[in-house]
């Protein structure tokens, strides 16, 4: 627990994301445009993560996360515990910070249910054949950890912190299926670990990250529009099949 509490407060205090809101970077850094849109004097933190990533069997792993300026959030003033608190048990209801899919506001109400969310959760009930909880059965990771909205200043920033952070964040996390998100996250994903990737039938690969083989579903990005975004319409029923066997031998699930 104590590497993931360092891992955690490393990227949602992340000293580059820090030095350019100090106005200490250069502007040729790779992710000042995405830092820089947030202008205000409340700085929503780099996201590490959501959900209890070091017990979840699924991760999500998709480009960056999106910012609502209205949500109750880390910012800079938070403690450190109460930081770590919302990250891990973000989807948990009994600490209220999400439920149903649906984010506290800073006036006490819920906002609209996140679709993105709720898509994770019906794929991830086709992985695991059953009701989930999220942030238990499943968790999120991002490879630019910084918000923005519709990717603003991902693309500029994806190599840079894709290379501070993703295999810090895959090898802590108990994941033994990563369901890989649109065009920016595959990018990061192959760029990182291409060299190693085993390739599979169905459109599946295998990469061995502390010595836990994790399987690679590279998925559509939920907010795009196209054809069903369906793990079944990606891999095919013999696909799914992989995926719960490789599940059924890591994790005992029947």
């Amino acid at each position: 627990m104590s590497d993931l509490r360092q891992l955690l407060g490393e990227i949602a205090h992340c000293p580059v994301a820090k030095a350019i809101r100090l106005g200490d970077s250069l502007v040729s850094v790779p992710c000042h445009n995405v830092v820089s849109l947030q202008a205000g004097k409340s700085f929503q933190l780099p996201e590490p993560w959501s959900g209890q990533i070091d017990i979840a069997p699924l991760l999500f792993v998709s480009s960056n996360p999106s910012i609502d300026e209205l949500e109750v959030y880390p910012d800079e003033s938070w403690e450190d515990g109460k930081t770590i608190d919302f990250f891990q048990k973000r989807f948990t209801p009994e600490d209220g910070w999400v439920i149903e899919g649906r984010a506290l506001q800073q006036m006490g109400t819920r906002g609209r249910a996140v679709s993105f969310w709720g898509h994770a959760r019906n794929r991830a009930r086709e992985i695991l054949q059953r009701e989930v909880t999220p942030g238990v059965d499943f968790a999120l990771t991002e490879v630019v950890h910084c918000k923005s909205l519709k990717e603003r200043g991902v693309s500029e920033a994806l190599d840079f912190c894709s290379e501070r952070y993703l295999e810090k964040v895959i090898a802590i996390a108990a994941a033994k299926v990563l369901v890989v998100y649109g065009k920016h996250a595959a990018d990061a994903i192959r760029g990182r670990f291409g060299s190693v990737m085993i390739p599979l039938e169905h459109g599946l690969s295998l990469i061995s990250i502390r010595d836990i083989p994790r399987m690679l579903v590279f998925l559509p990005h939920p907010n795009r529009p196209g054809p069903k975004k369906t793990l079944e319409a990606s891999v095919g029923d013999d696909g799914l099949k992989l995926i719960w066997a490789h599940m059924m031998k890591l994790t005992g699930l029947s």
